[in-house]
């Protein structure tokens, strides 16, 4: 019979007080296996593991709320999974004090080149909005975050989806600023090789950079090879000459070839192409597929997602339904054929696709700012055409809040998985 402990047993061996043991308890967080006949509490090796689980976890900087939501969803995420997300949260945290700090010291400067009171106040509000102009802040994800009440968030389900096998090869074209491979960064198998393209200098450096300071954690003989180029005009080549030199080119090297003249015979194909959110920016969609499917292997696929709906949708219903006088009903509309004009492509070009969406539970919205913010951050011009009407909007919309409770809105993501031929799905 496996080894019992009381709770006192279970403290010393864990270097916590009895108390802490009846605390986590009372929590529903460590509950004993078995009682004694006097009615005290009984622990085995499983709850040691617990233990040192939920210590580690708090030192990390969860809460123990978020870590019973954890025990009690049964989450199948590894240690090593969880606090690589606390950690990628705890530095966030940190770069958004020191941008403030920086904010501040520019201010402070801004005040001792003069002594007028109204212009240093002008100088000020100047630099602050300059700064949070350049902050590299996504207001959807930040959004989602916050609100949402799914378990798996949408860049765990995006990775699950691509079905990363250890060695594969993968062309990330328009990799952005890299969050799917940063948020599944203790995932990626051994010996697997991403290709990351991208034309805006700013992002593909944000992520070479991270790399470089984060390698140490990935898993044996994963590498990123960093491609600065326009897709549209210099679509990668795939030879594996090309990937070894550019994989060991340092940070801040100028732009990679692009494959123009290489004389290596032997091309290899990509296992995976990611399109991540990336036809909205791609004037000759048909090209680029024709491009991507010539350099995907037979049995692999191209994971293409695209925009989301449902949100918009739902914020037109409650403005109608208040009688805002602000109606995107033309705007959805047009957002709907895009998608269905973009899955026709996909469909054309690829012997098989496959479709999928990811449903996101956004609740407890109870400040009409957000959904206006959301307007704002995303569409601008059309947030500025009604800029007169929004305080009323927004009065009308807490005042329903007030009345009925928070509000609740479901969106979709589509996803396709699009195969070369039909031997590969």
């Amino acid at each position: 019979m496996e080894e019992r402990y009381t709770a006192g047993e279970l403290a010393g061996l864990a270097g916590v007080s009895s108390r802490t043991i009846r605390y986590y308890d009372k929590k529903g967080l460590l509950k004993p296996v078995s009682y004694t006949e006097s009615g005290y509490r009984l622990y085995d090796s499983r709850s040691a593991l617990q233990l040192q689980k939920i210590k580690l976890l708090q030192y990390a900087g969860l809460s123990l709320k978020q870590i019973d939501h954890m025990i009690e969803s049964q989450s199948e995420d590894s240690v090593s999974e969880i606090l690589w997300r606390q950690k990628l949260l705890l530095e966030q945290k940190r770069n958004q004090i020191n941008q403030v700090i920086a904010s501040l010291e520019d201010a402070l400067f801004a005040c001792s080149e003069t002594e007028n009171e109204r212009e240093n106040m002008e100088s000020v509000l100047d630099i602050l909005h300059v700064k949070d102009l350049e902050t590299p802040f996504d207001y959807r994800y930040g959004l989602y975050e916050t609100y949402s009440q799914n378990q798996q968030n949408w860049f765990q389900w995006v990775y699950d989806k691509l079905q990363v096998h250890s060695g594969a090869a993968i062309l990330d074209i328009g990799c952005a600023h890299g969050n799917l491979w940063i948020r599944n960064w203790t995932r990626i198998p051994e010996g697997v090789i991403i290709t990351a393209v991208e034309k805006l200098n700013s992002a593909i450096d944000f992520l070479e950079h991270f790399y470089q300071e984060n390698k140490k954690f990935l898993q044996k003989d994963v590498k990123f090879v960093f491609l600065r180029q326009d897709l549209e005009h210099d679509f990668p080549c795939t030879c594996r000459c090309r990937e070894s030199a550019l994989s060991e080119r340092p940070v801040g090297d100028a732009q990679g070839d692009s494959g123009h003249g290489c004389t290596e015979t032997r091309r290899e194909k990509y296992d995976r192409i990611v399109a991540n959110h990336l036809w909205d920016f791609i004037v000759d969609k048909d090209a680029l597929m024709e491009k991507a499917k010539s350099v995907l292997d037979k049995d692999g696929f191209m994971l293409s997602t695209y925009s989301s709906y449902g949100f918009m949708e739902e914020v037109n219903r409650l403005f109608a339904s208040i009688d805002a006088g602000v109606d995107y009903t033309e705007l959805t509309a047009n957002q709907e054929s895009r998608r269905k004009r973009l899955e026709e492509k996909l469909h054309a070009h690829f012997a098989s696709v496959r479709h999928d969406v990811f449903q996101n539970n956004l609740t407890g919205i109870t400040d009409a700012k957000v959904l206006t913010g959301y307007i704002e951050k995303h569409y601008p011009k059309e947030y500025t055409a009604n800029a007169s009407m929004w305080k009323e909007v927004i009065r009308k919309v807490n005042q329903k809040i007030a009345e009925q409770g928070a509000i609740e809105i479901v969106t979709y993501a589509p996803l396709c998985q699009c195969y070369h031929s039909n031997d590969g799905e």
